[in-house]
């Protein structure tokens, strides 16, 4: 294939052209965000990478492609996986087109829409209480699906290095395209849950040979990147409290990835309130980019960097939108409650018109 991520073929885990499952995924676009912002930041360039134009408006679509590749060329049945609700929808999608098997555990608050959304594609699910939320139980519960799937013939659809390393090299891909949409870039600011996707672009950039500094941004309801680098052990975050969807982790599955990618890119860790994450989300929508709150999460940590003074003149930034803004309605509600539209008759439509539109010439 040699469009989308598939055209990295040679870097991605081996399987034959006939096993591929594509849904159209990576190539997503780099959009130039510094007139909109880039003086506010005091910055050279600005620019997103939008990463919920993907086929099942996330990033995790990308490793889900690599993961039924996999299960084709293996004749596995399928995946079973944790998920807040991206990657769940990106297996049962990918299953789908694959005709195979998905079977997901999620967190009991997984948001609505993404619950429906992998529910409409097939895919078995099962909520879990403490997933995501407690360390002990988020951990012991991803610990077994990787055991019990590797017994019976299941890949595991957990997005992390340290559960399913070759699914996740699909990651490593939106290093590979940014490296060609934006090669001037000084420093890369991505969200961070589990600590796979900081760990898969560290990755991706660190085969090409040149890394700009890497910055992890994190609620700080939900702070184990931020506790890791500080030396407590295992990456804990200890209790959750933040309310973004898909960035509720109790604790890093790839500590050890997400520790080096920051320390070795010269790069920092962030923690923002889940109200400056908001903000950021509102931001973007001003700018025409509907993205869900996990999704302007890398906005929020640019914007704290900016008002901390860490960037400089010269720096060339870029931000990673992770999912799109249909993955939330309940963010969507809060920025635009639909109860707070005028309802009009029809006969008081010139009237409005003539109002709002101004006197014609």
């Amino acid at each position: 294939m040699t469009e989308g991520m598939w055209r990295y073929a040679d870097r991605l885990p081996a399987v034959a052209p006939k096993s591929i499952v594509s849904l159209g995924e990576g190539g997503t676009p780099v959009l130039d965000l510094t007139e909109a912002l880039g003086r506010r930041l005091g910055v050279a360039s600005v620019v997103a990478k939008a990463e919920d134009r993907n086929p099942t408006g996330s990033f995790k679509a990308r490793i889900a492609s690599v993961a039924y590749s996999l299960v084709n060329e293996r004749g596995l049945a399928g995946t079973v996986g944790t998920s807040s609700g991206n990657g769940g929808a990106a297996a049962a999608a990918y299953a789908a087109a694959a005709g195979s098997r998905a079977i997901l555990f999620t967190l009991t608050d997984t948001a609505p829409v993404k619950l429906r959304e992998i529910l409409v594609m097939g895919a078995t699910v099962h909520r879990v209480a403490g997933v995501g939320h407690d360390a002990a139980s988020t951990r012991a519960v991803a610990d077994t699906i990787a055991e019990q799937a590797e017994q019976r013939g299941f890949a595991p659809m957990l997005t992390a290095f340290h559960y399913a390393p070759e699914a996740m090299q699909g990651v490593s891909t939106i290093a590979f395209e940014l490296a060609e949409q934006a090669p001037e870039l000084t420093a890369l600011y991505l969200p961070v849950g589990g600590g796979g996707l900081l760990t898969g672009v560290h990755r991706g950039y660190r085969d090409l040979g040149r890394v700009p500094r890497l910055v992890g941004v994190q609620p700080s309801g939900s702070a184990a990147l931020r506790r890791a680098l500080d030396g407590f052990p295992g990456g804990i975050a200890g209790t959750v409290q933040t309310t973004v969807s898909g960035l509720q982790m109790a604790a890093l599955y790839d500590t050890d990835g997400a520790v080096g990618a920051v320390r070795e890119s010269g790069g920092h860790a962030v923690e923002i309130g889940d109200e400056e994450i908001w903000q950021a989300q509102e931001e973007l929508a001003r700018c025409g980019l509907l993205v869900e709150p996990a999704g302007a999460t890398a906005l929020a940590g640019l914007f704290a960097d900016a008002r901390a003074g860490r960037l400089r003149r010269d720096d060339h930034v870029a931000i990673v939108l992770t999912g799109a803004g249909y993955k939330d309605r309940d963010a969507l509600r809060r920025m635009a409650p639909a109860d707070d539209t005028p309802v009009i008759s029809s006969g008081d439509v010139p009237a409005r018109l003539d109002a709002l539109l101004g006197r014609t010439r």
